[in-house]
């Protein structure tokens, strides 16, 4: 997903929030006939193994049910109603990240952000439906964790890997992306663009950043913003317009 074009790359926050249910497949199919440039999606893995779209640790803030993802094995998680904003159950159901690129199939990118972090071989298995789909030239793997990141590169995947942070520390090879992280342009070789908080970017490291041959992405934004105080190549935002 390298854009280096005069305006940014426009992404859907988890999968498009402001039109369905966040991850679900009604948000993504919405998303991708707005015609944004990609979709973020966040994904987990179920009990038995089945990496599925989910935010959080557990089902209990966008389901009708309870309980935590990898507790619950993907038949349960299919049982569960997807809730709108303002909490009522829908349609939709909990989507595996197969069905998820089954259906986006090419007509924009996918970031796909790996929440879990267990040692559960999530990378194997996120890397084995992207070849299964063969997505390899439309999606890119996020993650805040440089230990996924690793393991994803470790696997020599043919996709983009990207590496989240909330900012960077003044004057300190130091960012904070949940915990602290030593931070330098060769530790960080594999990877293909930095994605900062938008409130936390700062000209000097983005310059550096792009000077670099990496790619910035700012997240997230409320609404695509319109302008940018600094030159980035890609934006994430929860409404499309």
């Amino acid at each position: 997903m390298v854009s280096r074009l005069a305006a940014p790359e426009i992404i859907a926050h988890r999968g498009g929030v402001s039109s369905a249910p966040e991850n679900s497949l009604a948000a993504i199919e919405r998303s991708v006939l707005a015609g944004v440039d990609a979709v973020e999606i966040d994904v987990r893995m179920s009990a038995d193994g089945v990496p599925v779209l989910m935010h959080d640790a557990s089902v209990n803030r966008t389901t009708d049910g309870r309980g935590r993802v990898d507790g619950l094995c993907f038949d349960e998680l299919r049982c569960l109603s997807l809730l709108d904003s303002v909490g009522n159950a829908t349609c939709e159901r909990v989507p595996s990240l197969r069905e998820a690129l089954e259906l986006v199939n090419g007509r924009c990118g996918v970031l796909i952000e790996v929440k879990d972090k267990s040692d559960r071989g999530v990378e194997e298995a996120v890397a084995g439906v992207i070849e299964l789909c063969g997505a390899e030239e439309w999606v890119a793997v996020q993650s805040f964790s440089d230990r996924v990141l690793e393991r994803f590169s470790s696997l020599g995947v043919a996709f983009p890997l990207e590496k989240l942070f909330v900012f960077k520390l003044p004057l300190l090879p130091v960012v904070f992306d949940g915990g602290f992280s030593y931070f330098s342009m060769k530790k960080y070789c594999y990877v293909s663009s930095f994605n900062i908080r938008h409130c936390f970017a700062r000209p000097g490291l983005v310059k550096k950043i792009r000077s670099s041959g990496k790619e910035v992405k700012l997240w997230t934004f409320d609404a695509v913003p319109e302008r940018l105080p600094l030159p980035v190549d890609g934006v994430i935002v929860d409404a499309i317009p």
